[in-house]
């Protein structure tokens, strides 16, 4: 092709950027292939580029104005409904699937789950409510317990411990005397009728409690009753070791009070009182009735004395025996009656006898 026709040749090439490394690398390939080869002049940005479109004025606020996206939420509508089940667990699994799982299902689901927490709960706090009361008997009864004389009575007869214990004893009226006074009707023995006369009404029962400090040291007292001689503690002297007459005998005094008539009462002050305990001796009253057998439940307070017993109250003729008192009507004692009243001998006895054998 001749030069001059390439020379007059207008290529219609892109324009390339002003500092377009293809540009240069193909003119040097053209400058070394035709030195003698003239290119045109090309101008670069000869001609303004496309404009660019004006903004729609119905585009969002945010996009207007480049703020970025807005809030997901504000406060003229709720946020998003949020359910514990959508929480999302440590290995990224839902508590939806916990709950929907087969194994759960099939185990009674979680009605049988939340039943089984409910009943593990209810034994925890019956355990603590158990737990707390019990530690507060035990802070309650501690110091009563070590606070607690060492001759204080004892509520129950134990075996072991035999013979302390709590004893209820049940005798009858066995024989009365009267040879210490001028008048018969000045001395009295409760319940004022003897197995003689009345087998029924003459039944007397003495309260009394023996306690022991050691296995040899016994001693005997009674509880407060006015039907019943109230003595205090007595020591016990145990007799006829390891024989069939075995028993604990003491020996005490009290003031008797009689009442002979309506308005006077009698003093018998330094009253003896003695009595015998045995340890194997039968006894044979009351009688056990079949539809009435006598209780032995260790819940009684007081127990039966299980063998034998002799009670006996004495007392000698004197110048003072009796004290008779006239009785005030507003209580208390008045004058002092002597008329009719003649001392008798110290070797004259009066005396009541209770028994529960030999009847």
């Amino acid at each position: 092709m001749p030069p001059n026709f390439i020379a007059s040749q207008d290529f219609a090439k892109p324009s390339l950027p002003r500092h377009s490394t293809n540009g240069s690398k193909r003119s040097r390939a053209s400058s070394a292939h035709s030195p003698n080869v003239r290119l045109s002049i090309i101008e670069e940005d000869a001609a303004p580029g496309p404009r660019m479109p004006p903004r729609a004025h119905h585009r969002p606020f945010h996009r207007r104005w480049n703020l970025g996206d807005p809030p997901r939420s504000s406060f003229e509508s709720p946020p998003p409904k949020y359910s514990v089940w959508d929480t999302m667990g440590p290995k990224g699994e839902k508590l939806s699937d916990v709950r929907n799982n087969k194994h759960i299902a099939r185990r009674g689901g979680w009605r049988r789950i939340c039943l089984i927490l409910l009943i593990l709960l209810t034994l925890i706090v019956g355990l603590a409510v158990g737990l707390s009361i019990g530690l507060r008997k035990k802070e309650s009864t501690t110091p009563a317990s070590s606070s607690q004389p060492a001759d204080a009575p004892s509520t129950s007869a134990s075996p072991a411990a035999f013979p302390a214990g709590s004893y209820t004893l049940t005798t009858y009226l066995s024989t009365v005397r009267t040879d210490c006074v001028s008048q018969a009707a000045d001395w009295s023995c409760y319940p004022y009728h003897t197995y003689t006369e009345s087998p029924s009404e003459a039944i007397a029962n003495f309260t009394w409690v023996i306690t022991s400090s050691s296995s040899s040291n016994l001693a005997i007292s009674s509880t407060s009753n006015p039907w019943s001689v109230e003595i205090p503690s007595t020591p016990l002297q145990k007799i006829n070791e390891d024989t069939e007459e075995e028993h604990y005998h003491f020996t005490t005094t009290f003031d008797k009070t009689t009442i002979p008539s309506r308005g006077i009462q009698c003093q018998f002050n330094d009253t003896l009182l003695e009595g015998s305990l045995y340890t194997r001796k039968a006894r044979n009253y009351p009688s056990p009735s079949p539809a009435d057998p006598p209780s032995s439940s260790s819940a009684d307070k007081f127990q039966p004395w299980p063998y034998a017993i002799d009670v006996r109250q004495t007392i000698g003729g004197g110048q003072n025996t009796p004290q008779c008192f006239r009785m005030q009507q507003a209580g208390g004692l008045g004058d002092r009656i002597t008329e009719g009243l003649t001392p008798k001998g110290q070797d004259e006895e009066c005396s009541c006898e209770y028994k529960n054998s030999g009847s």
